[in-house]
């Protein structure tokens, strides 16, 4: 078998990465126009809770942060399929929101962004933090 160094710097230089050099998970986008807002799904098990970052740019919600995953030094890695690293997720939104209502809930691995729609017909030309609150499974 071969080392799992090597493998890891395989993995490293040839692995898909998006332009910013980070992974980029998977997101599920609905729009509830009845009821009036986005809601967002983000996957991000095994996430670092304390690195995750989310915020809206002009038209854009940027999800971002950093999974690590520890690979034992004893152990020759078979097949590494889970992304580890930062990673970056920009989601375009094409309707205005209200960046002052937004809320963001990290819980079982799944990021939950709700994004009341904006009765403004225009984009915040801003950048904006989103408070998120991180809920701890009971192990």
């Amino acid at each position: 078998m071969r080392d799992s160094d090597d493998l890891l710097e395989f993995d490293r230089l040839y692995s898909l990465r998006g332009p910013h050099g980070c992974f980029e998970p998977n997101a599920d986008v609905l729009v509830d126009e009845a009821d009036g807002t986005f809601a967002v799904a983000v996957e991000l098990a095994g996430a670092d809770a304390e690195s995750l970052r989310v915020t809206i740019e002009d038209d854009h919600l940027i999800v971002t942060g950093k999974r690590s995953r520890a690979v034992s030094r004893t152990a020759s890695l078979l097949r590494k399929e889970i992304a580890s690293g930062e990673f970056r997720k920009v989601i375009h939104l094409p309707l205005p929101v209200a960046v002052e209502s937004a809320s963001a809930l990290y819980r079982d691995g799944i990021l939950s962004v709700r994004l009341p729609l904006s009765p403004n017909q225009k984009h915040p030309i801003i950048r904006t933090t989103i408070r998120m609150t991180v809920m701890r499974t009971p192990v």
